[in-house]
């Protein structure tokens, strides 16, 4: 039985899909809409989460790479899987075999694509400002070789932004590839948005993509997972619409009375001021629990917020109880505290870690005990 375990809230999960399809009164419908669960799913674990919100009414996921793909496919053989990595010669047996869509981003994959025997629909990356994947707003898109598509899609830059100055811009060059695309391409779906985008407090800039360009699909990715995407104060809103879908918590296995003077974990980073209590929690940076959080992180128990100190370890983290607090915290071997969820923000305790909460999803250790 493992001393640190991750509690995922496939309620909440659902609850935060159908959050994100909401556009004023009404719900975009299930099909347009598309749920990303690259990554083993934000590390929440892909499977139980593209099982639920398969039920949930989703057909259209994202991954990263074929090997991704051919994973969730074997869970789903009914659903339309988008490869964001492309098409690479290597892995063009799987993409066919295992009936996953890659997003071109380059000329090259068009061109290997376009050659492949048996090759289905294709999506096509336009780089409208990221620069990072795709093919730029700014090349001849008329020289594409035939490719059947069914999706045209870019990726903001600085949706999370509450001034995102970029988008505008980068939605009229996507929509002038789209218009350059068309005639070829007449019942292509578009996505621009993901959860940042679709979160935002301001006015889309989607008008300027015409009707006639095509239905859209929304790309939902931490969102879904209950953080909110947003860097500034503008995203507090968008927080309040979200549920918390993971908590991670670590079992309590010693606690032992200290006095002043007594140091704490390797390096003696932490010198105790006053009696009190140290509590060894077996969770550690193997399980994902930042190291960064040393000395300056909390964990939360019964209505508390106790202070890490010394240095984290691998399988372990010490928190701190004066004898004022031990007399209200009642805390024991065997307990369970929360490392982050509902009451200590991942949002939080990534910014304390000096990175985002999608680095800290990722990050979680394989040895979890993941329960759902």
């Amino acid at each position: 039985m493992s001393t640190a375990r991750l509690q995922v809230n496939l309620d909440a999960l659902a609850q935060n899909f159908h959050r994100l399809r909401q556009r004023g009164a009404q719900s975009l419908p299930a099909d347009c809409v598309a749920v990303v669960v690259k990554a083993n799913g934000y590390g929440l674990g892909m499977h139980t989460v593209a099982r639920r919100l398969y039920q949930e009414g989703c057909r259209r996921f994202f991954v990263a790479s074929a090997t991704e793909g051919g994973q969730l496919r074997g869970l789903l053989p009914d659903v339309h899987i988008y490869v964001l990595a492309g098409a690479a010669r290597q892995t063009l047996g799987d993409l066919v075999a295992q009936r996953l869509t890659p997003v071109l981003n380059t000329l090259q994959q068009c061109e290997l694509w376009s050659t492949t025997p048996q090759a289905g629909p294709a999506a096509l990356h336009i780089d409208t400002g990221m620069h990072r994947l795709g093919l730029s707003w700014e090349d001849d898109l008329s020289q594409l070789p035939a490719l059947q598509l069914d999706l045209l899609m870019t990726h903001f830059a600085r949706a999370d932004e509450g001034r995102d100055t970029l988008r505008c811009l980068q939605t009229q060059r996507f929509a002038d590839s789209v218009a350059a695309l068309r005639d070829g391409h007449h019942d292509v779906l578009v996505s621009l948005n993901n959860s940042a985008a679709v979160l935002t407090d301001q006015v889309t800039p989607e008008s300027l993509l015409d009707a006639s360009d095509g239905p859209r699909l929304d790309r939902l990715g931490i969102g879904l997972y209950g953080v909110n995407p947003h860097t500034e104060r503008e995203g507090a809103t968008a927080k309040q619409a979200l549920a918390n879908v993971a908590t991670l918590e670590g079992q309590v296995l010693q606690v032992r009375h200290v006095k002043a003077g007594a140091t704490v974990g390797y390096g003696s980073t932490y010198c105790v001021r006053a009696p009190g209590r140290l509590v060894t929690i077996g969770a550690g940076y193997a399980d994902g629990v930042p190291r960064l959080l040393s000395n300056q992180g909390h964990v939360f128990f019964r209505g508390r917020r106790l202070p890490m100190v010394g240095r984290i370890s691998m399988d372990s983290l010490v928190v701190e109880l004066t004898d004022e607090t031990a007399s209200a915290c009642d805390i024991d071997e065997g307990d369970w505290v929360e490392i982050f969820g509902p009451n200590l923000p991942v949002e939080e305790v990534a910014q304390q870690a000096q990175t985002i909460a999608y680095e800290v999803f990722t990050g979680l250790g394989s040895r979890l005990q993941r329960l759902s």
